[in-house]
This record gives structure tokens, sequence and C-alpha cells, in this order.
């Protein structure tokens, strides 16, 4: 009599997410519901190299193929240069088998549809490429062919529902159609978890001011002035100013103004640049409050359920953002009837300063 084997065969699962940090953030609950599934051992996940920390610290057990796909030109035409940095990770994608294979890309450029495609997998699933949108004939017809050749499940990428932004609304009918079930939006909600402890003794506030766009940046005399009425009440604890290596400059200035702007204040302000992303993650998970504007740290201390104020622009609002843990969370927007003014200037500082002491109070 032959034997019931112990366990059923493992099934593997291929995620492809190429995508910028924030929108990571926003998938990070999409891909633990894929490693209770399938087993964290299980999933191979495709990121840009500055998502390596996050993943090996969420998912250690996952395997990382990294992508060192960039957007500005160097030397060479911007495509040609990736297809050369791409070259090893691309021989990997093809030497790999799932049996379910997911892109989480929603705007998919040429090269990214070749490399989603070369993992063989018994069925793949993706959104409708955002791209397509562009008017451009050469991409439908490359798109076409894709679609044609592979067969993949093709989901149309749905609209933001009310605290809903689409790019989750869009997670969670591909889970459905990669599982082969209903998925509640609960399932995919956006979660990360510190690894270590914060790198500072609390209480801290962790300020992140600027974005990828200057059009999203809050003006830095207007951070000051909700520094200053914080600390009046004694409410503002030691202060980190935090932001990308290439913001190291702007966040100096920023700390010189507080320093000229409060030259009693005794309160220990100091710019912060962790190593990786997720130091950052771990430094966001100590502070008391995280202030900051419509950027990655945004969507990591969301994610960690944080007290945090968001000051939003409303660029690309209902696509990534707003969207909330708990009541811990408020994504300040601007005021539409305030007139033509920028669209900071209609955020009053005792306004801001309300929302703070309401999130305080959490």
């Amino acid at each position: 009599m032959t034997p019931f084997p112990n366990s059923l065969p493992s099934r593997r699962c291929f995620l492809f997410k190429p995508d910028g940090i924030g929108d990571f953030f926003l998938a990070s609950g999409f891909v633990r519901l894929m490693a209770r599934e399938f087993g964290e051992e299980n999933l191979t996940i495709a990121v840009l190299p500055p998502l390596e920390s996050v993943v090996h610290g969420q998912f250690p057990k996952a395997s990382v193929v990294l992508l060192p796909i960039r957007k500005q030109r160097i030397i060479l035409n911007v495509f040609v240069a990736n297809c050369l940095r791409c070259f090893s990770p691309w021989l990997t994608l093809l030497a790999s088998k799932a049996d379910v294979s997911i892109s989480l890309r929603h705007m998919r450029d040429y090269l990214q549809n070749v490399l989603f495609y070369s993992v063989r997998a018994q069925r793949r699933v993706v959104a409708s490429n955002l791209l397509l949108g562009n008017g451009r004939l050469i991409r439908r017809w490359t798109e076409k062919s894709f679609t044609t050749l592979f067969g993949p499940t093709v989901i149309p990428y749905p609209e933001s529902e009310v605290g809903i932004p689409s790019e989750l609304a869009a997670n969670r009918v591909i889970a459905s159609a990669a599982l082969r079930r209903d998925v509640g939006i609960g399932e995919i909600w956006p979660e990360l978890k510190p690894c270590n402890i914060a790198p500072l003794d609390s209480p801290y506030w962790v300020c992140a001011p600027f974005s990828s766009g200057t059009g999203k940046d809050f003006p830095v005399d207007r951070w000051l002035e909700v520094f200053a009425s914080m600390e009046i009440q004694e409410r503002l604890p030691s202060l980190v100013l935090t932001g990308s290596a290439d913001q190291a400059g702007r966040l100096q200035e920023f700390l010189m103004l507080w320093k000229q702007a409060s030259p009693k204040s005794n309160v220990i302000a100091q710019v912060m640049l962790p190593p990786c992303l997720q130091d950052l993650i771990d430094l966001l998970a100590g502070a008391e409050c995280v202030l900051t504007v419509d950027t990655a740290a945004a969507h990591a201390a969301t994610a960690l359920d944080c007290r945090t104020l968001v000051l939003f622009s409303g660029l690309h609002q209902g696509m990534f953002a707003p969207w909330t843990r708990s009541f811990r969370q408020q994504w300040m927007l601007p005021n539409k009837s305030a007139g033509q003014g920028s669209w900071h200037s209609s955020h009053e500082t005792s306004e801001i300063v309300r929302v703070l002491e309401e999130i305080l109070g959490a």
C-alpha cells in the first residue's frame, strides 16, 4: 500500500514589483497575504535595489531578484542602458518557475513586460497596463502581443473607492484572481513591522519634509511655525529630520533655520539619514509622532500604524492616497474653496496644530 505523503507539494509564487518605495509599502499587505497562502519560503519578489533591505526585513525567507532599472539617462539611451543592467537578473528570471506569477507593476514599459513574462508560470495575473492611455499605437500592439502569446488573466484597473485608493483596490482584485476566491480589502491592507529597536531613545518626533517632487513639499517656514507652536505648549520632544541621501543638503538647511528661529530652544534637533529603508522603518516605528508630506515616509508610518500627520497636496488623490490604518493617522487635504493659491496656503498653522493635538491624543 502506497503511503500518503506528509504534505502537499509546495506551490511557488512570483511577485513583480519594480516600483517606487511608497508603492511597495502600499503592496506590503498583498505580499504578506501571499506569504501566508504560499509560504514565505515559496515567494520570489522582484524589486528595485533600494527595497532589498525591506524585503529581507519584512519577508526574510523569501527570495529576492533585484532589477537595477533607472529613469535617468546616463550616456546611453535609457532603454538600452536598462537592458544591459538587467541582463544578469533576466537570466535568473528565465531560470525561474512559478505556479502563479503576479505583476503588481501597473505601468509596465517594454522591458518590464519582457522581465515579467520571462518567468515560466502556469498562471499569470496582471492589471490592465495604465501606460496604454498615452496614445502610442506601438505600445498597444506590443501589449497585445504579450497577452496573446502568454495568455495572462488581465484585470481591469479599478476606480478608487471612498477610503480605498485605486492602487489598493487593484491589489484586492488581483489577489482574488490569483487565489481564486474573494479577497477582502482588509486582507491586503498595507502593514509593515519594525525589525530592530529604534536607533534613538523615546520620545522623539520624526519629520520627513521633502518628497521626490517639489510640488508636494510644504514650505519650511511653515513647518517652523508648527514646531514653534508645539514647543510653546511643551509638546515637542526631540526632533529628527529625515529623508533620502540626495535631500541631505536641504535637511541641513532646514535644521540651521530651526536653530536660527529658536536659538533658546531646549529641543534637541538633528538630521538622521538611515543607511537603508528598513532602518528608516525602524526609526519611524519608534517615533511618538511622524510629520510628513506625501512621500514614502507617509506610507511607511501609516503602514506601521504610527501617529502620523500628512500634509497632502492632493496630487494623484484617490490613486495612492489618502488611506489610514486607524484614527492615529490624518491626511490633511488642501481646501479647494480657498482660492487659486498654492495648495498649502489653505492650511492655517492653528488648524495643523489642532489636528496634531488630536493625533497625539489618539
